[in-house]
């Protein structure tokens, strides 16, 4: 699956990323759905797409088979998502979860580093995210405009995430 997704994380990577989102990794999913913020065909079960497309613009409204057009729009804006491991952990233990974090923080805060210029905002989403790669990147140089975390937006969630990454972009603007 790590192919396939960073095939399609690539289609829609910006000339110049202005904003860096870092979420956990892709949810684990069969092959004949891969269940990935970038994939334009995959509609159901979308939380991360359908909040950060919210909260990314105000006028978004989710329908169907419209998710490239979405997609392409924050490819435009410079958007980009990139996951801390392109393993899926949601299937593992805290532990084993917490392990793979910690084997993939080095390597992605080097990848980080080849992907954005010095102050591009990140923003990272998820506790466990936050808490792992908040204080490593902000040591590496880099620019992580939040104080706190991101909820993932699943499970009632949806709504703080969308408030906390709106002030996050709108904090971006004063700082690209």
């Amino acid at each position: 699956m790590s192919t396939d997704i960073s095939g399609l994380r690539e289609r829609y990577r910006p000339a110049k990323i202005k904003v860096l989102f870092v979420a956990e990794s892709p949810p684990d999913s069969p092959e004949y759905e891969v269940r990935f913020f970038y994939n334009s065909r995959q509609e159901r079960h979308d939380h991360m797409y359908r909040s950060l497309m919210e909260a990314a613009f105000p006028d978004f409204r989710h329908r169907p088979g419209e998710k490239d057009a979405w997609l392409r729009r924050f490819q435009r804006a410079g958007y980009y998502m990139i996951d801390a491991t392109d393993r899926p952990v949601n299937r593992l233990s805290p532990l084993e979860r917490r392990e793979e974090l910690r084997r993939s923080l080095e390597p992605k805060v080097a990848e980080i580093g080849r992907l954005i210029v010095a102050g591009t905002p990140i923003v990272l989403i998820k506790k466990n995210i936050f808490e792992a790669f908040s204080q490593p990147l902000r040591d590496a140089g880099h620019n992580v405009i939040h104080k706190t975390f991101l909820p993932f937006p699943s499970h009632g969630h949806q709504a703080r995430f969308i408030e906390a990454c709106s002030k996050c972009l709108r904090t971006s603007r004063g700082a690209t």
